[in-house]
C-alpha cells in the first residue's frame, strides 16, 4: 500500500511539472512580460497583416496576401491564410509591404564616443621613432598602434547610444536596421549592426562586430602629423596589416618559448586586426576616389583580405576598374548639389569636370550594377537624410531598375552583413522587420512610408502633409475636438480617425477647376524635370587614349634624329611593327615590297625624334607630392598614387613627352619611392607603369630638408642643419644594414621571421643595389658629402637632380658614376642656387658626366625640346648631343635605355613627328607615338576642342534650366552655401597648375 501511494504521489508531481512547463511555454509564446508599474505594457506578440501587396523579395510579389507575425518573427506569409485566433488583425488594403530596409553604412553622431588622447607624447612622436616630429594624437585611450589614426580596436558596439530623433528620421525613410560604422581615422575599427527601434541599446544590438573599416581619409588629419598624403595613408595601411600578421606569429612563438625569449609587447590594435588578417572578417575600404579605388583593390589583394568597397560616387569615371574589383559596393547617394549662381556670368568659372561630376552622379549606381556588381544603398554622406528617397528616384530614373534598387535596400545589405538568414526577405523564420508604404510602392514619388515594423513591433511614420497649412489645421482641429492621436501600439493604422474637419476636406464645384489646373501645372513641371534629368555629360575618357594602332607603320623620306650610333639621317625611312622599331634607313622598301596592312606616312619635310623623357616630374600624382611629416618616408610609394586621368598626360603628349619619372618631393632627406611611367593616355594607373624600369627612391639635400623658411613652428624635426642631414643618412643606412642582417640570419637559421619594416626594407634595397637614388641637390659641398658617405656603404648614386653647382664638382660626379639631371636655365630663386648658371649641363657633359635636362614642372614638361635647345645656345653643345639631354641620356640614367631613348631596331616604337627641326622654337609636335600606337595628333585638336566646348555649354544650359525649376522635386537644388558641386576630383585637382618639389597640400 505504501509503494502504491509513493508511485501515485510521484505521478502527480510529474503531471504538475509538465502542466507548469506547458503553461510557461504558453506564456513565452505569447511574449507575455510583467513590467514594473509605470512602464508601458508590452504589446501583443501576434499580428496578422491582411490584404496587402507583399514584396517577398526583389522580383517576387504577392497580391492580397497575409503576413503572420509571432514573437518578433514571421510565422507565415502567403495568400488565403486564416489569421490565428490570438492575432491582432491589421487591415493593409492599399499598402505595399517590403522586408525592412537595411542601411549597411550608417554614420551616427555619438556624444559618448571615445575622446582622443590629447596628451603631448613628446618629440619622439608617440611611437614613430624619429626625433622632433609632431606627436601622434590617439583616437582611443590606452595602449595602441604607433600611428594615432590606426584604431582597429575601436568597437562601435561599445559606444552605441543613438539620438532617438536620428533613428526616427531613418524609420521615416523605411529603414529598420543599420550597420553603425566608425567615422574617423584610417583603420577605424569595427561596425555594429543594430535594430532602429526604441529598445535600449543592449536589446537593439543584432551583431556586435560586422566589418573592419579602412578609409583613405585626410579630412580629419592633424596638421603635420604622419600621414598627410594619400601615399602615406596607403603606406600606413600596408604596414599596419603586416605588423598585425607578424604580431600573431610573435605571440604564438612566445607561447611556445616563454622561458627562453623576451616577452613581446602587447598591442591591442594589432590584436584587433587578427580577424581581418585571418580572413574571418571582411574589411570595408572607403577610398573616396575612382583611382584610389583601384589602389584599394590592389592593397586588399596584396594583403590577402576579404573585402567590400564603399563607392566614392566617382566610379563612372573608370567603370572597368570597379568591375575588376569583383566585389559588392556600398553606394552612398550624396549627389553634388546644383548651386544657385548670383549671376549668369559666374557659370564661366565652372569647369567641365565639375559639370560632368554633377551630371553623372545619379547614374553612378546604375553604372556599377551594369558592371555586374552587387550594390547596397546607404544614407552615408547625406547632410539631409530626407534627400535619400529623392536621390533613389533619381538613380532609378537614370537606369537603376526598381528590382535592383530594392535588392540594394534589402537582400544585398543583409547578405553583406552576414544576416541574410534573419533579414532581407519576408519569409517564415525571418525577423519581423517590415517597411509599409501606401500607394503604388516605395519608388513612386507620390507614395509615402506609412509605418515600419521592427522585431514585430509597429512604428508609425509621421505623415508628410502636402501643404504645411493642412498639418497645422489638422492639429488645431484635433485639439479643438479633443481627439487623441494614436500611439504606435494603438489601433488599426488604416482605421479612420474621427471626422473632425469634414468641412475643410469637402471640395466644392468651384474648387475643382483650380485644383485641376494646379495638378496640371505640377505634372508639366515634373515632366520638364524628368526630361532635364537625362544625362548630357560624356565619359571623361572619350577622345583620349589610342588614336590609331596599325599592325605596321612605314614613315618615308623624313629626317631621323636617332640619338643612337647612326646619328642624324636625312631622307630616311622608319618601319614599325608589333610595337617595336624594326628597321631604319633610306629606301627600306620598294612600293611592291611594303608588307600588307602597313600604314604609310609621307615624311617629306618632317623630323622624327625618339619620344622625350622627363627624368624629374610630379605631374601625374594623386594628392600631395610630399609626405613631409617624417625625415624618412622611404616606405611611401609614388606607384600607389599614379594619376592616369589628369589632363597633364594629354598636354605633355602634345609636347612630345612619352616617359616621365614621377618623383616624391624634396621635403625630407629620405623621400618616397619613385615610379617611371609611359604616357599611355587612357590606360589605368597600373598600366602606365614602365615595368622594365628599375626601382628608385628620392633623396634630398639643402634648405628643404632642414626646413629652412618653413616658419617658426618647423624648428623641432631632426635634422635642422646640413651636418644633421649627413648624420641622419648614416643612421638610417646603419639601421638598414642591421635589418638586412636580421633577415640573413633568419634565412640561414630559421625561427621567427623578423618584423617586416617597409622603411628599412626600401633603404636595404639601395644597399643591395636593387634601388637607385635620385637626389635633389644644389650645393657642391653637399653633393660631395653624399657621394663620400654612400661610398662608405658601397652605394653608387643614380642621379643628382637639379645639381645646379654640379659644374663645380663635375670630375668627382663623373668618377663616382652618378648622372646629373639639371635645369636648363633656372637660377637665383633662393639663396642656395645663386651660383646656378645656364652652362651647367654643357660643362658637366664636357667633364664626362651623363647629363639630362628635366622639368620639375607640369608646364616645362610640355616643351622639353626647347629646354634642350638652350644648351646649344648657352653651352655650345651640338644639336644632336643636346637632343640626347631629353632622350637617350635620361633613359640611361633611369636604366631603361635598352628599351627607349633612341631610334634603333628592337627598341620600343616611341617617337615624335615634328614640323621642323625639333630644337627650332617654331617647331610643332604633330604626332606622338608610344609602342607603335598614336596617342596625339595635332590635326585632330580643333575638332576635339570644339566637342569639349559644346559639351560644357550644353551642361551649363541644362544647369540653368534646372535652377529655374529648383522648387520642384528631384531638381538637385541647393544654396550658395553648399560647396559639394565645386568639390574637385583628385584626378583633376592639379590640372592647369604647376607641381614642384615642395608642392603644398590642397585644402
Amino acid at each position: 500500500m505504501t509503494k502504491f501511494v509513493q508511485r501515485y504521489n510521484l505521478l502527480r508531481t510529474v503531471l504538475f511539472v509538465l502542466a507548469l512547463l506547458a503553461f510557461c511555454g504558453g506564456l513565452h509564446a505569447a511574449q507575455t512580460e510583467i513590467v514594473a508599474p509605470g512602464f508601458r505594457p508590452v504589446p501583443p506578440g501576434v499580428h496578422a497583416l491582411v490584404d496587402a501587396k507583399v514584396v517577398v523579395k526583389p522580383g517576387e510579389t504577392l497580391d492580397s496576401a497575409t503576413i503572420i507575425i509571432r514573437d518578433g518573427y514571421i510565422e507565415q506569409v502567403g495568400k488565403d491564410i486564416t489569421p490565428p485566433a490570438d492575432a491582432r488583425v491589421w487591415n493593409m488594403k492599399g499598402m505595399t509591404i517590403y522586408a525592412g530596409f537595411i542601411d549597411p553604412y550608417l554614420a551616427l553622431e555619438n556624444k559618448n564616443e571615445e575622446k582622443p588622447d590629447k596628451k603631448d607624447l613628446g618629440l619622439t612622436g608617440g611611437g614613430i621613432k624619429f626625433f622632433g616630429i609632431n606627436p601622434q594624437q590617439r583616437e582611443t585611450e590606452g595602449p595602441g598602434y604607433e600611428v594615432g589614426v590606426v584604431t582597429p580596436e575601436r568597437r562601435m558596439v561599445r559606444t552605441f547610444s543613438p539620438d532617438p530623433r536620428a533613428i526616427e528620421k531613418l524609420r521615416e525613410l523605411g529603414f529598420t536596421t543599420a550597420n553603425i560604422v566608425p567615422g574617423k581615422g584610417i583603420i577605424r575599427g569595427t561596425s555594429a549592426f543594430v535594430a532602429l527601434s526604441d529598445a535600449e541599446p543592449n536589446r537593439a544590438i543584432i551583431k556586435p562586430d560586422v566589418f573592419q573599416h579602412v578609409a583613405f581619409d585626410l579630412e580629419n588629419r592633424k596638421e603635420d602629423v604622419y600621414p598627410e598624403s594619400f601615399m602615406g595613408v596607403i603606406a600606413v595601411v600596408r604596414q599596419s596589416f603586416f605588423d598585425a600578421q607578424h604580431y600573431l606569429l610573435d605571440q604564438a612563438d612566445y607561447q611556445k618559448h616563454a622561458n627562453t625569449r623576451p616577452r613581446p609587447a602587447f598591442n591591442l590594435a594589432k590584436e584587433a586586426l587578427a580577424p581581418a588578417t585571418e580572413k574571418k572578417m571582411h574589411v570595408v575600404f572607403e577610398p573616396r576616389d575612382a583611382l584610389l579605388m583601384d589602389r584599394a583593390i590592389r592593397i586588399a589583394h596584396e594583403l590577402d583580405l576579404n573585402f567590400y568597397m564603399v563607392s566614392s560616387g566617382q566610379e563612372w569615371r573608370r567603370p572597368e576598374l570597379a568591375k575588376a574589383a569583383g566585389v559588392p559596393f556600398i553606394v552612398p547617394l550624396n549627389f553634388p548639389v546644383l548651386p544657385k549662381m548670383p549671376n549668369d556670368d559666374d557659370w564661366s568659372q565652372v569647369d567641365l569636370d565639375e559639370l560632368r561630376a554633377w551630371d553623372w552622379a545619379s547614374e553612378n549606381a546604375a553604372v556599377l550594377r551594369n558592371q555586374g556588381l552587387e550594390i547596397a544603398l546607404t544614407t552615408y554622406g547625406l547632410t539631409e537624410k530626407k534627400d535619400f528617397r529623392k536621390n533613389v528616384r533619381l538613380a532609378v530614373d537614370r537606369g537603376l531598375s526598381e528590382t535592383n534598387a530594392l535588392a540594394a535596400l534589402t537582400t544585398v545589405p543583409a547578405k553583406l552583413c552576414g544576416l541574410d538568414n534573419l533579414l532581407g526577405t519576408i519569409e517564415p523564420g525571418k525577423q519581423a522587420n517590415l517597411t509599409v508604404v501606401n500607394g503604388k510602392g516605395y519608388f513612386d514619388p507620390e507614395a509615402k512610408v506609412q509605418s515600419v515594423w521592427i522585431d514585430g513591433r509597429f512604428y508609425r511614420v509621421p505623415s508628410e502633409p502636402e501643404e504645411g497649412k493642412e498639418e497645422k489645421d489638422t492639429k488645431a482641429e484635433e485639439k479643438k475636438e479633443g481627439v487623441k492621436p494614436e500611439t504606435p501600439e494603438e489601433g488599426d493604422p488604416n482605421k479612420p480617425k474621427p471626422d473632425t474637419k469634414v468641412e475643410a476636406k469637402t471640395s466644392t464645384k468651384e474648387d475643382k477647376p483650380k485644383d485641376d489646373k494646379k495638378q496640371e501645372e505640377k505634372e508639366k513641371k515634373l515632366a520638364k524635370l524628368k526630361e532635364l534629368q537625362k544625362r548630357l555629360a560624356h565619359p571623361p575618357l572619350e577622345g583620349r587614349g589610342v588614336i590609331s594602332n596599325p599592325p605596321a607603320l612605314l614613315i618615308r623620306n623624313a629626317t631621323l634624329w636617332t640619338c643612337g650610333p647612326q646619328g642624324k639621317l636625312e631622307h630616311a625611312d622608319l618601319f614599325v611593327q608589333d610595337g617595336k622599331i624594326q628597321r631604319i634607313g633610306a629606301h627600306l622598301f620598294e612600293n611592291k615590297d611594303v608588307p600588307e596592312k602597313t600604314t604609310v606616312i609621307k615624311g617629306d619635310g618632317l623630323n622624327i625624334t625618339p619620344g622625350l623623357i622627363d627624368c624629374h616630374s610630379h605631374s601625374m600624382i594623386i594628392g600631395d607630392v610630399n609626405e613631409s611629416t617624417l625625415p624618412s618616408s622611404a616606405m611611401v610609394r609614388i606607384g600607389d598614387v599614379v594619376n592616369s586621368d589628369t589632363d597633364n598626360i594629354y598636354e605633355q603628349l602634345a609636347g612630345g613627352l612619352t616617359v616621365a619619372n614621377q618623383l616624391h618631393g624634396s621635403a625630407n632627406p629620405i623621400g618616397g619611392q619613385n615610379c617611371v611611367i609611359k604616357l599611355r593616355d587612357g590606360e589605368a594607373p597600373e598600366d602606365l607603369k614602365f615595368a622594365a624600369a628599375p626601382q628608385g627612391i628620392k633623396f634630398a639635400l639643402g634648405e628643404n630638408v632642414k626646413q629652412s623658411n618653413w616658419g617658426d613652428k618647423a624648428v623641432t624635426r631632426f635634422p635642422q642643419t646640413r651636418m644633421g642631414v649627413q648624420t641622419f643618412f648614416a643612421n638610417r643606412f646603419t639601421a638598414a644594414q642591421q635589418y638586412l642582417k636580421e633577415w640573413a640570419d633568419f634565412n640561414k637559421s630559421g625561427g621567427l621571421a623578423p618584423r617586416r619594416d617597409l622603411e628599412l626594407e626600401a633603404i636595404g634595397e639601395i644597399i643591395q643595389g636593387k634601388r637607385l637614388i635620385h637626389c635633389h641637390s644644389y650645393r657642391q659641398d653637399e653633393i660631395l658629402m653624399l657621394m663620400r658617405l654612400m661610398e662608405q656603404f658601397g652605394v653608387k648614386i643614380g642621379t643628382f637632380q637639379h645639381v645646379l653647382e654640379g659644374y663645380k664638382v663635375a670630375d668627382e660626379i663623373a668618377k663616382h658614376g652618378a648622372g646629373g639631371s639639371t635645369f636648363a636655365d633656372w637660377w637665383a630663386y633662393k639663396v642656395e642656387v645663386y651660383d646656378a648658371i645656364p652652362y651647367n649641363a654643357s660643362l658637366m657633359r664636357d667633364r664626362g658626366v651623363l647629363v639630362s635636362l628635366n622639368s620639375d614642372s607640369s608646364d616645362l614638361a610640355r616643351h622639353l625640346n626647347l629646354e634642350a635647345a638652350k644648351s646649344v645656345k648657352f653651352g655650345g653643345t651640338s644639336e644632336e648631343e643636346a637632343l640626347k639631354f631629353v632622350t637617350l641620356n635620361p633613359a640611361k640614367q633611369l636604366r631603361i635605355d635598352q628599351r627607349v631613348g633612341s631610334l634603333e631596331p628592337g627598341k620600343d616604337a616611341d617617337f615624335v613627328l615634328w614640323s621642323k627641326n625639333p630644337l627650332d622654337s617654331g617647331t610643332v609636335c604633330l604626332e606622338t607615338w608610344i609602342e607603335g600606337k598614336k596617342y596625339f595628333d595635332y590635326s585632330l585638336e580643333p575638332a576635339r576642342a570644339k566637342a569639349l566646348a559644346t559639351e560644357r555649354n550644353d551642361l551649363i544650359a541644362k544647369a540653368k534650366k534646372l535652377a529655374k525649376l529648383s522648387d520642384a522635386d528631384g531638381s538637385g537644388d541647393g544654396s550658395s552655401d553648399d560647396k559639394s558641386f565645386f568639390r574637385r576630383s583628385l584626378e583633376h585637382m592639379y590640372d592647369g597648375r604647376e607641381r614642384h618639389c615642395l608642392d603644398e597640400h590642397e585644402e
